[in-house]
């Protein structure tokens, strides 16, 4: 699941004094924080933001002296002196560029893709009846896209591998968020993207509402043996969570998912808070270890309108709001499918 590179102008809503050292301070820019040297920023002052995972050229990193500090041109988030630190600050070239334009383009950036891999050669051409799942911006990026107070849903994201799986015009079809996958001849349980179709539950969903649907599509995770380095208690097999459903040419509302979920028994991603929206209550969800069966961390989190609603800057509303310590995570492994 997608998100857009955005190196946005904006302009730093605050500055604190860093815990831990005299001559840092903590800038808040959008969602996101940034260690500085104390006193270059001022609250108000307009800056280009580098966001986790910004690939830098060269030529811009080394005038804004942070070469040393890129993995290969990637802007990744580090703990200074003890707090994280979300990308880097830098004056705009011109200083007269509006807020919210995007620089990416302008500092030839690029978003960091994790190395991309296919399962045993199975790549099918695409139906268009079988789309992709949307594309999920970063909260930090778009924080006034969900008003406080709006009725919304947060679920754990799980770090595996994306999946959709469905029945369109009676065939049934799976695949990677990127690429449709042939059925293959035997083992469904050990295939990613064709395990759903081994779960009854999943099976009974599909056939209900294609009776009287010409296109159900199933989305969701799976995750264990061979997938990332989270399990979610599945380090010997695969498991798969369902987080949303499309009916038709429509995604259901929250309360149709839910219900549908639980009447079939589908398992799908733990939900973490149902209610009014508030920062602090989505941030809270996000840290801590994981809701599964597990010790590891949590990812992050997906936030959701209750009712289906578009923006006319990101498309549907589906957003994710990745932990700090996730962002810090050195051991974690991120994969890709092609």
């Amino acid at each position: 699941m997608a998100s857009t590179l955005i190196v946005p102008i904006a302009a730093i809503d605050g500055i604190v004094p860093h815990p831990n050292a005299d001559r840092l301070e903590i800038a808040h820019v959008l969602g996101w924080q940034v260690v500085v040297p104390k006193g270059r920023y001022l609250p108000g002052d307009k800056v280009v933001y580098f966001p986790p995972d910004a690939i830098v050229p060269a030529v811009h990193s080394d005038r804004f002296g942070v070469t040393q500090y890129l993995a290969n041109g990637r802007v990744k988030c580090a703990r200074l002196r003890g707090v994280p630190s979300q990308g880097f600050l830098a004056a705009p070239d011109d200083p007269t560029t509006p807020l919210g334009t995007n620089m990416a383009a302008h500092y030839g950036g690029t978003k960091f893709e994790p190395p991309g891999r296919t399962f045993a050669g199975d790549a099918i051409d695409d139906h268009p009846w079988f789309p992709r799942y949307t594309d999920l911006e970063n909260w930090r990026n778009f924080a006034n896209v969900i008003a406080p107070g709006e009725a919304v849903a947060i679920t754990e994201k799980v770090h595996g591998s994306n999946v959709r799986v469905g029945i369109v015009r009676g065939e049934r079809m799976a695949g990677s968020n990127r690429v449709r996958r042939a059925e293959p001849s035997s083992r469904l349980h050990e295939n990613p993207y064709w395990l759903p179709f081994t779960l009854p539950p999943v099976v009974a969903l599909l056939e209900h509402f294609a009776k009287d649907h010409e296109r159900v599509i199933l989305f969701g995770e799976t995750f264990g043996r061979g997938v990332q380095s989270f399990h979610y208690g599945h380090r010997g097999s695969l498991g798969f969570a369902a987080f949303d459903l499309m009916v038709g040419d429509r995604y259901l509302d929250w309360p149709e998912l839910k219900a549908a979920l639980q009447r079939f028994e589908v398992p799908s991603v733990p939900v973490l808070y149902e209610g009014p929206f508030d920062a602090a209550t989505m941030k809270a969800c996000a840290s801590g270890k994981t809701t599964f069966d597990d010790t590891h961390i949590r990812e992050g989190v997906v936030l959701r309108p209750q009712r289906e609603r578009f923006d006319d800057r990101i498309g549907r509303v589906v957003l994710k709001y990745v932990s700090d310590e996730f962002l810090l995570d050195e051991r974690k492994t991120d994969f890709t499918e092609a």
